[in-house]
């Protein structure tokens, strides 16, 4: 009955709540490392909840806490031809990354648009521990962005 019990579990998907902060800021709040859906899910609700504001704050918290994203920017940044000259503020190539990534902002529904992407604290780690594809042409001590605190401000 356990064996059971963790595979409905683990097959469940992972909610993303929101909490408002402030009049006009509103923090998401993944109960555990949620794929794409939940967390346009949990947007969508967001977005829902800021009734007629023309302008809202959308705080992710940590890009780890979303494997999807993560994965996305290290992979984005491993193809790049810019990473490796911006390396030295990857806080600037994660939010430009980010505003021209189509996956992350078909999470915003229109008539929401991006104003700015605010990102602090990116973090990197080494190509070897991170999900990229078998056979990347990088050294494996290669370092890529793969998390940052992340704050998206949207208007309509």
């Amino acid at each position: 009955m356990n064996a059971l019990l963790a595979l409905l579990l683990a097959a469940a998907p992972c909610a993303v709540g929101v909490e408002w902060r402030d009049e006009g800021v509103v923090q998401l709040l993944p109960a555990c490392p949620p794929a794409f859906t939940p967390t346009q899910e949990g947007v969508r609700n967001a977005i829902r909840q800021a009734g007629r504001r023309e302008r809202l704050l959308v705080g992710f918290g940590r890009v780890a806490q979303y494997p999807w994203l993560s994965s996305l920017l290290a992979r984005q940044a491993s193809s790049s031809r810019y990473w490796p000259e911006e390396r030295s503020v990857p806080e600037g190539y994660v939010a430009r990354a980010l505003m021209g990534m189509p996956e992350f902002t078909a999470l915003f529904d229109p008539p929401w648009r991006i104003a700015s992407i605010v990102v602090k604290d990116a973090r990197l780690k080494p190509a070897s521990q991170l999900d990229l594809p078998q056979g990347h042409p990088l050294p494996p001590d290669f370092t890529l962005p793969y998390d940052a605190e992340l704050f998206v401000t949207l208007l309509r």
